[in-house]
């Protein structure tokens, strides 16, 4: 038996208050345990234990002993159960939250990529556009857009998430199109309750920040959504280039403001902290960095 299980054993016995049961917890017999016990004793120059025919109590030496490599014991467990679940197939099930549109329709390929990688992993995806509360909702890991607020979360960048800035060409030609981001607040901006602050637009160019304060007819949630009201000549849409990539190739919007950066944004995987991170957790936010490496 190694000075390890020796320790573990001292700690059963503590618990449990006998040889006896600590014997069997361990898988040995009481006269084995008995002797490991007194080895320890002698090693350490210490009783731990006042034995009696009917009990086994700690002395105040047992007891320091207990206060000091129980956390160890405990934190050392974890770390070998992590490394022998990080030489097996990763298996269970994974709890996953994401925006709706972005989860839909980005996400979904990443997802079944990575499931089709590992098949012993169930992935429970939860598409929502509320901030969910992971621990107390029982989420692994959250794919969330836009700049983090400060938390106990550990938060991993995967990829700059761009915003657009566009409208229809019927809408530009009726309304005429802003030259200069201040011009929008003459406009029928298209408001996506989604976005923190949504009525405030910010952008950059050339080391210059501008904020304007925008309104319309239409208020929504869904970067999809506001896209597609964009194409029928609702108003101006700041969104998520992602969501505006179909729509622009085919031509049923356009760019407004080019040479602007409409309100930058970053993809993250976020998760609770956790010093010693589940392994199907790790691989699923390493494969979602590599899915992502070239951006959105």
């Amino acid at each position: 038996m190694d000075r390890i299980d020796t320790l573990r054993l001292f700690v059963s016995v503590a618990e449990l208050g006998s040889f006896t049961k600590a014997a069997e917890r361990e898988g040995m017999t009481p006269g084995a345990a008995s002797k490991q016990i007194t080895a320890l004793e002698i090693r350490l120059q210490a009783r731990l234990l006042e034995r009696t025919t009917r009990s086994v109590r700690l002395t105040d030496a047992g007891e320091a002993l207990l206060e000091r490599i129980r956390p160890w014991l405990n934190e050392f467990e974890v770390i070998e159960e992590g490394f022998a679940e990080e030489t097996a197939a990763p298996a269970g099930v994974l709890r996953v939250s994401a925006p709706v549109d972005f989860g839909a329709h980005i996400l979904m390929p990443a997802i079944t990529k990575f499931m089709q990688h590992w098949p012993a992993l169930d992935v429970r995806l939860s598409l929502a556009d509320r901030m969910v509360d992971l621990v107390d909702e029982g989420f692994d890991v959250a794919v969330r857009i836009g700049h983090l607020a400060d938390s106990s979360l550990i938060a991993k960048r995967l990829a700059p998430a761009c915003m657009s800035l566009v409208a229809s060409p019927d809408y530009l030609g009726a309304a005429g199109s802003p030259l200069e981001p201040s011009d929008l607040s003459g406009h029928d901006c298209i408001i996506d309750r989604n976005k923190p602050a949504s009525q405030l637009w910010k952008f950059e160019k050339d080391g210059r920040s501008e904020e304007v304060k925008v309104s319309g007819r239409l208020t929504l949630n869904g970067a999809t959504a506001a896209i597609e009201a964009a194409a029928q000549g609702a108003g101006i849409a700041c969104s998520p280039s992602w969501a505006a990539r179909e729509a622009l190739s085919a031509g049923r919007v356009v760019s407004v403001l080019p040479g602007w950066e409409a309100d930058h944004r970053d993809l993250w995987a976020v998760y609770p902290s956790s010093r010693y991170l589940a392994h199907r957790v790790r691989l699923f936010v390493d494969h979602l960095a590599e899915h992502f490496r070239d951006g959105l």
